[in-house]
Parts: C-alpha cells; sequence; structure tokens
C-alpha cells in the first residue's frame, strides 16, 4: 500500500482524533487573539493580568498529562479521549458566558474567577487530549510513513490557530469594533461548540490502538513483567527473584524508570513551546500594541498558519527520511541561530507589513515548521506502549507548562528590560532544545536510555540507529528489544 493510501486510512478512520485536535489549538489560540478585548472586560486594563489568565491553562497542565495519561494506558486510547473533549469543550465554551466587570463589580470578580476555574478545566483536558492523540497516532501509524503521519498532528494544531484567527476576524468585521468589544468576543468562545460535538460524536466509534490491545492481552497471565529504562524488557516467572508481585502503576514505571526520558521530553519541547506562545501567539497582542492595524495582522498571521499548512508534510517525509532527532535538533539549532536577528527587525519595522510577512510569516514560520511539526513523535517515541500515554503526558506537558505557559508573560516582561527581550527568549528556547536531543544521544550511547521506541532509525541521521548500546542483562530474554515494528533500515 502507498504512503498516499496509508494516511488516506488514517484520516479517514481517525477524522474525529484531528478534528478534536483541531478544537484544542482553537481554543488556545482564541483566547490569545482576543486577549485585547479580555484586557478591558475581564482584566480592567492589565496586559500582564491577561498573559496570567493565559497561563492558568498550562499549570493545569502538568496534572491533567498525568492523570489522562494514566487513565489511557489503563482504559485505553479512545476512552481518555472521549474524556478530554467534554472537558475542552465545557472549559472553552464557558469562556464565552462569563459576566464581566461591565457588569458591576461583584458581577467582575465572578467572572474572573469562573475564567481561572474553566481555563483550569481546559487544561486538564487538553493535556490529556494531546498526550493521547500523539501516542495514538503513533502506534497506528505504518513505521516508514510515521512521520508524515504524525504530521497531521501539527496540520491540524495550524488549522485550529488559522480557523481561531478567521472567526476572530470575520467576527470582528461582522460586529464592528464597538460591539466587538462589548459582546462580539464572545462569540468565538462558543463557535467551538459546533465542530466539537461533531468530533465527539465521532470519537464513539473509534477502534482501539491494536498496539495498546496487545500490550495489555496477557495482563492476567502468572509470568510477570518489568520495564527497563533502556526500553528492554524483563520477564520472570512468579517464583523468581526478581519477580513483580504486584502490578505497577504507569506513573510509578515513569516517574522511577524512565525519569530520563521525561526530562528529554520536557526539554525536546521548549524550542516549539516558547515559539509558539512567546512568539506567534503573543506577537499578536505585541503589533497590535505596537501600531499594526487588524487587517495586516490578519494578513501576517493567515500567510504564517497556510505556509506551517503547506510544509508540514514535506517535515514529515524529512523526519521519515533523515529521522525525528535530526528535524528536532536542526529545529532548534536554526530557532537559537535566527531568533535575535528576526526580532530585530521585527522591533525596528513594525509597522510595516511586507517586512512583518517577510520576517515573521516566512522566516519564523519555516523555523517553526522545523521545530513543530514533529516534535510530537519525538516525544511520544521516548516511551514503551505500556506506559506512552502516561510518559508523554507527563513530558510533554511540563515541558509546555514550564516553557509555553509564561512564555507570554515572560516575553512582555522582558520588554522592561531590552526591546529585544523576546529575541533572547525565543534563542534560549531553541539552544534547550538543543542541548537535550545531543545530551539524550549522549546517554543513548552510554546505554541509560533509549530514545526510540517505535522506530530506532532513522533517527539522528539516516542508518543511524537510535538503540545503539541500550542495553541490559533481561535473563532469556536480553536478546530481545521493545521497540515496536522495527523494520530494516534500507526499508526505513
Amino acid at each position: 500500500m502507498s504512503t498516499y493510501d496509508d494516511l488516506s486510512n488514517l484520516v479517514k478512520i481517525y477524522w474525529s482524533l484531528l478534528l478534536g485536535n483541531i478544537v484544542e489549538w482553537y481554543e488556545f489560540a482564541a483566547y490569545a487573539y482576543l486577549a485585547i478585548y479580555l484586557e478591558d472586560n475581564i482584566f480592567q486594563g492589565s496586559q500582564v493580568a491577561v498573559w496570567l489568565g493565559f497561563s492558568v491553562t498550562f499549570v493545569a497542565r502538568p496534572l491533567g498529562g498525568t492523570v489522562l495519561g494514566w487513565f489511557g494506558d489503563v482504559f485505553g486510547r479512545s476512552a481518555a479521549l472521549n474524556l478530554s473533549i467534554i472537558g475542552m469543550l465545557i472549559g472553552t465554551c464557558g469562556q464565552g458566558l462569563l459576566p464581566t466587570f461591565k457588569n458591576g463589580e461583584m458581577w467582575g470578580r465572578v467572572g474572573l474567577v469562573l475564567l481561572v476555574l474553566l481555563r483550569f478545566l481546559q487544561g486538564l483536558s487538553a493535556a490529556g487530549e494531546i498526550s493521547t492523540i500523539s501516542a495514538y497516532i503513533t502506534e497506528v501509524s505504518p513505521k516508514e510513513s510515521l512521520g508524515r503521519s504524525i504530521s497531521l498532528i501539527a496540520i491540524t494544531c495550524n488549522v485550529g490557530f488559522l480557523l481561531a484567527k478567521a472567526v476572530v476576524f470575520v467576527t470582528r468585521t461582522l460586529a464592528g469594533a464597538e460591539a466587538m468589544a462589548e459582546w462580539g468576543w464572545r462569540i468565538p468562545f462558543l463557535f467551538a461548540l459546533v465542530p466539537g460535538l461533531i468530533a465527539v460524536w465521532g470519537r464513539a466509534s473509534v477502534p482501539e490502538s491494536e498496539a495498546f490491545v496487545e500490550a495489555n492481552k496477557d495482563e492476567g497471565d502468572e509470568e510477570a513483567e518489568e520495564l527497563s529504562p533502556s526500553g528492554r524488557t524483563r520477564r520472570t516467572t512468579a517464583s523468581g527473584s526478581n519477580a513483580v508481585t504486584q502490578k505497577q502503576s504507569p506513573i510509578e514505571i515513569v516517574l522511577f524508570k524512565y525519569w530520563r526520558n521525561v526530562l528529554v521530553g520536557i526539554g525536546g519541547v521548549a524550542s516549539y513551546a516558547i515559539l509558539q506562545y512567546g512568539g506567534f501567539v503573543w506577537m499578536q497582542s505585541y503589533l497590535a500594541h505596537r501600531g499594526l492595524d487588524p487587517s495586516s495582522r490578519m494578513e501576517v498571521s493567515l500567510v504564517s498558519r497556510v505556509l506551517m499548512i503547506a510544509l508540514g508534510m514535506p517535515c514529515g517525509w524529512l523526519a521519515d527520511v533523515k529521522g525525528v532527532g535530526w528535524v528536532t535538533l536542526v529545529g532548534a539549532a536554526m530557532l537559537t541561530a535566527t531568533a535575535l536577528p528576526a526580532f530585530y527587525l521585527i522591533d525596528a519595522y513594525t509597522t510595516n507589513l511586507t517586512m512583518m510577512i517577510a520576517v515573521i510569516s516566512v522566516g519564523l514560520s519555516i523555523v517553526g515548521v522545523l521545530c513543530g511539526t514533529v516534535f510530537f513523535l519525538f516525544v511520544a517515541e521516548l516511551f514503551p506502549v505500556e506506559i506512552r500515554s502516561t510518559g508523554a503526558g507527563m513530558a510533554y506537558n511540563f515541558g509546555f507548562a514550564i516553557f509555553g505557559g509564561f512564555a507570554p508573560i515572560l516575553a512582555q516582561t522582558s520588554l522592561s528590560w531590552t526591546p529585544l527581550g523576546p529575541g533572547y527568549l525565543l534563542m534560549a528556547g531553541g539552544a534547550i532544545t538543543a542541548i537535550t536531543v545531543l545530551a539524550g544521544a549522549t546517554m543513548q550511547k552510554q546505554g541509560s536510555m533509549q530514545m526510540a521506541h517505535v522506530r530506532p532509525y532513522p533517527y539522528l541521521g539516516k542508518g543511524v540507529k537510535c538503540d545503539d548500546g541500550a542495553t541490559e542483562s533481561t535473563g532469556t530474554d536480553s536478546g530481545t528489544t521493545s521497540s515496536e515494528g522495527t523494520s530494516d533500515p534500507e526499508e526505513a
């Protein structure tokens, strides 16, 4: 079967997962694009406070990723995804129904408290959504086109951002500036109900991941199984000296045996987390306060998202040829090198539409494609199937909570230190990820961890095998590996 047929079948069967992913990222983008209206209605004109409200969602994400990740590893990917989409819809649409300070001082305070609670719920749900869908797509996709399959997640993320920008722009155009500031800002939040309900309906019939079913079908056997940090499997009978007398929870296994993998996952998402929220998302508010008109901001965002959607599949192909580690490293290195000069130009020519399209829509977007298309696979690959949802949930969401959630407020406050503060922030994000990938490769070579549990090669370049050195003495099964569907490197 061709790659085109594989991807077509993937979309045909799992379209509701991708639609739910659009809803998740739509909400994050909608809040950012509506920040200028939320300042006046909810936060009494404070720019810093509105981004603190944005950060609430990220504070909740580590907890949501851990709990819903555990839920997905114990009860199945499908069950976790159904639970997460319902929570996301309540958290998103509820923000469009909030009372504001324009209704009175008391109602304004009530609205502020409710906003915090709704964004916390939205963060809990979204955290489980993205980690579980990453595990799901990783497990159901053909190994030879894994990068292109996972790129569908990044593509739908950008569709969510693009849709949010379009809905905000159309609402403002139809309602007018005055009505938008008064009540129109609520409509984009409520609009999420339409695609969200369709996704809920579609997910009711989504089949479970075969890899998950296979990994759990022998759960009641007398033979016990213990996972090792290198990804190997140790099996002993119940009477053996290394027997596992009680089934360990996925959370316990991740925390005590895969903590290195979690740290690598956290650092691995730093570049895109900071670029996404300290760059593309926060930048819309920055451009607005610096005087770039709404139609020009719309054009900058439109070109940026369309370009990242168009380049998503080619970047996935690059990961299939060179490896997900290679793409992650190159993207991080490019962000480190270009962030500061890019923001220098943004600061100097903010109201020049041509320059903003060249620097943000083209330059940073190309870097964003390399940093943000296959990092979902980078994180999911770090963990074997039995604990993948939990491990990815922890690593991804702790990473985005640390580096993404506070990126807008750090970008905003850094302007008081230096006009180029956000550029330094973006540069730091790229450096963190680049160092993390190299550190992970070093630990891989030393045999203390395994970075790829699904497709060991290509990983850091074509023909470079990622499980070299990741060995462990495991008795009768010492020659086995937990890599799923390992294929010949020439075929990959």
